[in-house]
């Protein structure tokens, strides 16, 4: 869906500014980019520590160099949140660190439209003499344009990244149901397998791919009956990667990477060299409509376990929404993935990926 709105001042663009970035920022520079008179995206950067000077060149170079990837931008409004106040004073926080910033953007040729402060007391302009104390956080709170957004548009007062609360009943129902899974597969693998009949509870991992493309579409219901079995499938490798790749793309390229695993295919094949790629951000943009619920999916899976059982879909959960360009949710669920096992392969790859800064390529498409 496209929803135009109109703003027409600062304390209306500030409004907007957790609707752009999915939630409210604190301690950040968000960049809000313009190609004519239009936002085309913004971007969130954590605010350098302390005032070292050296920082915060090193931060300010890094900010104008992402902001350089995006094609046909022209224009641009850095936006400094901070804790830190006015104290009925009238210098701006952070003003050292947003002239800094400001001169290495016009230097980079974009037209700098303005130049704002949010802090927690009030906020102002970098560009114009504010009055003692900031202008009141009343006129953003009371903006028409926040006014105006579509309750189903409004963002979170804190990044996605949460997981959700479950009911107990239904956690303890699928805890022990993947139990009885494992239990199982341990005997499959320690038994005769000639005194062994296939168990038709595990019939539906007989074709991974289309379980998991049924999965997207499940309802409560069928989460609740089928979820400990994709749970359980989803704590291996090969299978987590996989079907988190498919969820991004289509059920045809999920075929394909199991029909390699399958087939033994060598690892240094085309299609194993596009789906790396693909789990580094280069290739075609990941259809966001099944990514949102594939993260579904998931969030209802990681609310129902603690522990180990939550790696995996805490991994998922963040590829999937640095997919999206959701970075700030990314990093959550990476930093509650390292807090369980901080050595976890996938959170450790991942962690290193965000660390870096590095953005898929789409992020940067029209």
């Amino acid at each position: 869906m496209t929803f135009v709105l109109k703003v027409s001042g600062p304390a209306d663009l500030l409004a907007m500014v957790p609707e752009l970035v999915g939630f409210t920022p604190r301690n950040s520079v968000v960049l809000l980019a313009f190609r004519g008179t239009r936002t085309c995206g913004a971007l969130r950067f954590d605010l350098p520590a302390g005032q070292s000077k050296t920082t915060h060149k090193r931060v300010a170079t890094f900010i104008v160099g992402m902001l350089c990837k995006l094609p046909d931008i022209d224009a641009v409004i850095p936006v400094i949140c901070t804790d830190d106040g006015f104290a009925g004073g009238a210098v701006v926080p952070r003003r050292a660190f947003a002239e800094l910033l400001a001169r290495r953007l016009e230097f980079s040729g974009f037209d700098l439209r303005d130049s704002l402060c949010l802090a927690a007391d009030g906020w102002a302009s970098y560009l114009s003499a504010p009055p003692p104390g900031g202008h009141p956080l009343s006129e953003i709170a009371d903006s028409p344009a926040a006014a105006a957004l579509p309750d189903g548009l409004r963002a979170p007062a804190t990044p996605h990244g949460r997981i959700p609360d479950a009911d107990p009943a239904d956690a303890r129902r699928l805890q022990k149901r993947l139990a009885g899974y494992r239990r199982l597969y341990e005997r499959m693998t320690t038994e005769d397998p000639a005194t062994f009949p296939d168990p038709v509870e595990l019939a539906p991992l007989s074709d991974i791919p289309l379980f998991a493309e049924e999965a997207l579409s499940w309802d409560e219901d069928a989460l609740d009956a089928h979820g400990a079995l994709l749970l359980f499938a989803l704590q291996g490798p090969p299978v987590r990667d996989h079907v988190m790749l498919q969820w991004a793309t289509s059920l045809a390229v999920g075929d394909r990477m199991w029909r390699d695993i399958v087939e033994d295919r060598a690892s240094d094949s085309a299609a194993d060299a596009e789906l790396s790629n693909l789990m580094f951000g280069v290739g075609p943009r990941p259809d966001p409509e099944r990514v949102e619920r594939g993260i579904r999916v998931l969030l209802t899976l990681a609310s129902r376990v603690t522990g180990a059982d939550r790696l995996a879909p805490l991994c998922m959960l963040a590829w999937l929404n640095w997919a999206l360009g959701r970075g700030s949710a990314a990093g959550h669920y990476i930093d509650e993935a390292r807090a369980i096992q901080s050595d976890y392969g996938m959170a450790v790859v991942l962690d290193t990926m965000f660390s870096n800064g590095l953005l898929p390529e789409w992020a940067f498409r029209p």
